[in-house]
């Protein structure tokens, strides 16, 4: 005869919320995320002894796709980082320009570190004002900087909107680019440039929760970020990519706006939602 016996309607409900829950959980993560994306765990062309250079604006940018970096660096990828100016002009911190520009150097010194950077260079372009250089000194840095580390690899911004439209960003992103496309005749020179992106519903999502998007980021989407071709699985990183977030202390205020609710939540759990770092590709003709 069958057992006829009932759970009781609290150990019913006990069983079902997880559940609930979880499958909530994932139905928000395809929701903001690009599932036709095609992911992978590290950046193709990218292995053990490949030197990669990431060239950014600011010291924090690397933020952008720290998961990826700490993953290769541990694959024995050699990661160098590059920026090209202090981030002095950074508002409501408390510091002067000259005590801000010290401690954000040596925040992004302890970013190489905490990545596992083999060498980390600030220069001293001036923040918020890129757009004054005459675009060949700028250029003629970053030339040396490949000179100098040999990469096979560059990231950095896409030259449309710099992420999400600073444009220090926009600037670093055009420079990169054309110094990448702009191979000498003889001597070794990247092969790839990686561009960060994120897909449609993420840009939805910051314009709606960070005043940098809604500030700077074009409204016509043709204007906006390229469309990502391949993302990076990060949650392995969580640890690595939070624990960045405390290195630019100095930065506090301006983190909290673009990774809205990563101090109110587990890490383990926030980077499992946000999982993943969107890229877009250029192999040099």
């Amino acid at each position: 005869m069958a057992d006829r016996r009932r759970f009781p309607w609290w150990t019913t409900l006990a069983l079902a919320a997880p559940l609930a829950g979880a499958a909530g959980f994932l139905y928000a993560r395809s929701r903001l995320n690009d599932e036709q994306v095609p992911q992978s765990v590290f950046l193709p062309g990218v292995g053990p002894g490949v030197t990669v250079l990431a060239i950014w604006a600011h010291p924090d940018d690397e933020i952008t796709c720290a998961g990826t970096l700490a993953r290769l660096a541990k694959s024995g990828a050699r990661i160098v980082l590059l920026y090209l100016t202090r981030g002095e002009a950074a508002q409501d911190t408390g510091y002067d320009r000259d005590e801000l520009a010290r401690i954000r150097i040596e925040e992004a010194r302890a970013a190489g570190r905490l990545l596992g950077a083999v060498h980390t260079e600030v220069l001293d372009f001036p923040d918020g004002g890129l757009w004054t250089l005459k675009p060949e000194e700028a250029k003629a840095a970053i030339r040396d900087a490949i000179g100098r580390h040999r990469p096979q690899v560059l990231i950095s911004f896409d030259e449309k909107v710099g992420f999400y439209g600073h444009p220090d960003h926009v600037k670093t992103g055009v420079w990169v680019r054309e110094v990448f496309e702009d191979a000498p005749a003889e001597g070794a020179w990247p092969r790839l440039l990686y561009q960060v992106t994120l897909p449609r519903a993420l840009v939805r999502l910051a314009l709606k929760l960070v005043s940098a998007f809604r500030e700077h980021y074009p409204r016509d989407p043709a204007r906006g970020l390229p469309p990502p071709e391949l993302a990076v699985n990060i949650a392995s990183q969580a640890a690595v990519k939070r624990a960045l977030l405390d290195v630019h202390a100095s930065q506090r205020a301006i983190i909290a706006d673009v990774q809205p609710g990563y101090d109110k939540v587990p890490a383990w759990l926030y980077y499992r939602l946000f999982d993943r770092e969107y890229f877009v590709s250029h192999r040099r003709r």
